[in-house]
């Protein structure tokens, strides 16, 4: 069966499962041999029966992939089944997977399902489940002071609390600091408001440095703070490729980077003009021309 890497723990897909599903012998009677379980299979050279089915229990998918199949199965398949079958593998996969990922997987599966029989639920009904379901999850796990509990980033609140912290540290007052922005335009409906916040936080995960500070405000915008260095440039540059695809490609995404006021009591003003949609002019000098503190950007 085959495993894709999710966070730091391998899974195994829904393709990959549905793949390697049990195939009832009744369906192997005409036409040519489907694809059978490993389970199934037999001939020369096969496992031993206690083998093989230590074997197979050590390969069995985990209990969301495993939800998604049954449903999908059934001699009638239910869409209500599949649809809850979809919200079990949306808490699991939260955990230890990435948004995009687990759509992708999805929309993999569907691909097949659409091709052959058809698939039981409409494959907007399906992402719309799985991201709703994802949502519950990552509020659960995540509602703690000073962190959003739909992106996982810290809070707006949080960020002008760290920008203080980093002066004090640095002993550079103010210390040279920049914000990578990160703006969309807002999606027609909630899901897509949903999975929108979801990848461009993923999108800062991935491409800005992990002692970054990261921070949604609102539903259409995105910060990290960062220091006023060359790097942030070529993070700027990451991001812009990153958001090339997926549900943000149609987002009209901007990232632009903006000075931090040397007057830190202009820092909320600075995020509310820019989440209103302002090019607010803070003028970037290169950072030769700029002091480059240091220090932790938890």
């Amino acid at each position: 069966m085959t495993m894709f890497e999710h966070g730091e723990f391998p899974a195994t897909s829904l393709l990959a499962a549905w793949l390697d599903r049990p195939v009832p012998a009744s369906a192997r009677d005409d036409g040519p041999a489907p694809r059978t379980s490993r389970a199934e299979a037999g001939g020369e050279g096969t496992q031993p029966p206690d083998d093989a089915r230590r074997a197979e229990s050590c390969e069995l998918p985990p209990p969301g992939v495993e939800a998604v199949v049954d449903a999908l199965t059934a001699d009638r398949p239910d869409p209500e089944d599949v649809a809850h079958g979809l919200t079990v593998f949306a808490w699991e996969r939260a955990a230890t997977g990435d948004l995009t990922c687990v759509l992708d997987e999805l929309d993999e599966l569907w691909d097949v399902l659409e091709a052959s029989a058809g698939a039981p639920l409409p494959r907007e009904a399906a992402r719309h489940r799985l991201v709703d379901a994802w949502v519950d999850a990552v509020a659960a796990e995540r509602g703690s002071p000073g962190v959003d509990p739909l992106s996982g980033l810290h809070t707006v609140g949080y960020l002008y609390g760290r920008v203080q912290e980093l002066d004090r540290l640095s002993g550079i007052e103010p210390m040279a600091l920049v914000l990578l922005v990160m703006r969309w335009d807002p999606a027609d409906g909630p899901w897509r408001r949903i999975a929108r916040v979801l990848q461009a936080a993923s999108a800062l995960r991935s491409r800005v440095r992990p002692e970054a500070t990261l921070s949604q405000v609102g539903t259409t915008m995105a910060l990290a703070l960062v220091p006023d260095d060359a790097q942030a440039r070529v993070e700027r540059i990451a991001l812009t490729k990153a958001v090339e695809t997926g549900e943000l490609s149609t987002a009209h995404v901007r990232v632009d980077v903006f000075a931090v006021p040397d007057s830190r009591a202009r820092l909320p003003e600075l995020v509310t003009g820019l989440l209103g949609g302002a090019n607010v002019d803070h003028q970037i000098k290169p950072p030769r021309f700029r002091r480059s503190g240091s220090g932790s950007l938890d």
